[in-house]
């Protein structure tokens, strides 16, 4: 089947870089309703989410569905392909970036905790030189509070050698301004780790954004 406007002939012809984020959404649906060609319901359903993947990214099969013209099909494409996106990400710095000395590439390797329905703790475990040798999510909370027990956090630190930790969780909500109980937990879990040796290298909040508490608060810590 043809698709309207042509972006599957595009993509063949001309490479999936030159197409708008609609039309790789059309090729994903393949068809529109009897009332609207296929790019026509993509560009709904992009402006719907704000033009943003992100928010596209933190719908439910349940929310698709309510929208006209996706059935169970195109809403397991979509959200499959979106979370497919989400592990190339985190391969890809898994593949070029041997250490973690930024932010920045906490908030890249972690970004699949953007579209989280609650609060996620995750402690990222560091060798002397910075690089990756394990993950754990350790706890889950609600909607709008974790828990960071530093007994959870150290354990398997210390069962893995580690030389320092990296505590990673994230706002449902989007925002990644830290909380006052967040700092506090980071001031905690520094301290814990200078009585077991192990250093708490960044506390990184992950939303639309990010933001490192370490470097915000360094003052205060």
């Amino acid at each position: 089947m043809r698709i309207e406007n042509g972006p599957r002939e595009r993509l063949l012809n001309e490479g999936a870089q030159v197409l708008s984020t609609e039309e790789l959404i059309a090729i994903l649906l393949r068809t529109g309703t009897k009332d609207k060609d296929v790019i026509s319901v993509a560009k709904e359903l992009f402006e719907k989410h704000d033009r943003s993947l992100y928010k596209m990214s933190k719908a439910t099969i349940e929310d698709l569905r309510r929208f006209k013209g996706l059935g169970d099909v195109k809403a397991v494409t979509l959200l499959a392909s979106l979370e497919i996106a989400k592990r190339l990400v985190r391969e890809e710095i898994k593949q070029t970036s041997t250490t973690f000395n930024s932010p920045e590439q906490v908030f890249q390797y972690c970004i699949d905790m953007q579209s989280f329905p609650q609060e996620v703790v995750r402690v990222l475990f560091l060798d002397s030189k910075l690089k990756l040798i394990g993950s754990s999510d350790i706890s889950k909370g609600t909607l709008t509070t974790s828990i960071a027990n530093p007994r959870d956090v150290f354990r398997e630190a210390l069962i893995r050698n580690a030389h320092g930790i990296i505590i990673v969780h994230n706002h449902p909500s989007g925002d990644p301004t830290p909380s006052e109980d967040d700092v506090e937990i980071t001031k905690r879990l520094i301290e814990a780790g200078k009585i077991l040796n192990v250093k708490v290298l960044d506390h990184v909040v992950i939303g639309r954004t990010f933001c490192s508490i370490v470097q915000k608060f360094k003052n205060l810590l």
